[in-house]
């Protein structure tokens, strides 16, 4: 048997060079983000002296996650064919778990930012697409209940299942510690800045 020769072997360790290009272009965009949020928080300090370049460099930060966030989420609404609080309504029913139905006033505000006369436009349209029904309440026939269709449930299963599936994609260079950490600094963030509010939101 012919024994390899030290430029074979060399050749299948060193990585091809369409990856070497690619990790490049990672780190080279990596570094145009890290470089944009810099500049902005310098070219603020210029205009407020005074401005916490942390703070501002959190927030910078924080407004591109949610931008991409925002465009994920956006495509796969309209693959969907749903609005954003069509698809809260939906995701609301099958949150509340076994039937899936609630009345309008505990799903409005509460899981839809809107108002109980909001919601029934909503709910029309989903009628009409048999997503949800229309249900009489048992302890009050006066009222009506909200509940999802079977079609309802399936679409709002795929789509959750769908966001749920991009975002663990869009952090899978995290790992358990990083997401552990990252969670541990939100949710003080997040104490910190609701407890500078004049008045809490509803958490949802």
């Amino acid at each position: 048997m012919k024994p390899e020769s030290k430029s074979e072997v060399v050749a299948e360790e060193e990585p091809g060079p369409t990856r070497n290009l690619a990790d490049l272009h990672a780190v080279s965009h990596m570094q145009l983000l890290d470089s944009a949020v810099d500049r902005l928080v310098t070219e603020w300090r210029g205009v407020v002296p005074t401005l916490d370049q942390d703070v501002r460099a959190i927030v910078a930060r924080i407004a591109r996650i949610d931008d991409r966030l925002r465009a994920n989420t956006a495509i796969v609404l309209k693959e969907a064919g749903l609005s954003d609080n069509e698809f809260r309504l939906l995701a609301a029913l099958l949150r509340i778990g076994k039937p899936h139905r609630a009345s309008p006033t505990d799903i409005a505000g509460r899981y839809v930012p809107v108002t109980s006369g909001g919601l029934t436009g909503l709910a029309r349209r989903l009628e009409t697409r048999n997503l949800i029904r229309r249900v009489s309440h048992p302890s009050d026939q006066r009222s009506l209940l909200i509940e999802l269709t079977k079609d309802g449930y399936n679409l709002a299963f795929d789509t959750m299942k769908k966001l749920a599936d991009i975002e663990q994609a869009l952090m899978r260079k995290l790992t358990q510690q990083d997401l552990r950490r990252g969670n541990v600094f939100l949710q003080k963030l997040l104490h910190s800045i609701e407890a500078a509010l004049p008045s809490s939101s509803d958490p949802r």
